[in-house]
């Protein structure tokens, strides 16, 4: 089979698959996103965090949310690649020095992907 045959025929299959599955799913994400209805789950966290869903999220809300997400992943990233030559399934690799993590992570978080490996 010729390269573009193969190319052809796998973009009709995906365009048969989204033909087939963009009424069930979207009548689903409908009925989920647009329901006033929280499950048991959900309620704990609103309640954990302390939001309140019914309500909408004012700006500095929103962006004390981003900043506090963006330094856990900043946090979380940076312990990852100091730690990577013992945890498990490292392969061998050893950690990655302190200002390399950091410049990695920060780039990752702020999107930049400034990568310098």
């Amino acid at each position: 089979m010729s390269p573009v045959l193969a190319g052809v025929l796998q973009f009709l299959a995906l365009f048969a698959a989204l033909a087939l599955a963009y009424r069930p799913l979207g009548d689903y994400m409908a009925r989920v996103y647009s329901s006033d209805k929280h499950l048991r789950v959900e309620k704990w966290i609103y309640r954990a965090i302390g939001a309140n869903p019914s309500t909408e999220m004012r700006w500095p809300a929103y962006l004390r949310g981003v900043l506090a997400f963006s330094a856990v992943s900043v946090l979380f990233l940076y312990l990852m690649q100091r730690l990577q030559g013992s945890l498990p399934g490292s392969l061998g690799f050893v950690s990655i020095p302190a200002d390399q993590a950091f410049n990695t992570a920060a780039s990752f978080v702020a999107n930049t992907n400034w990568q310098s490996y």
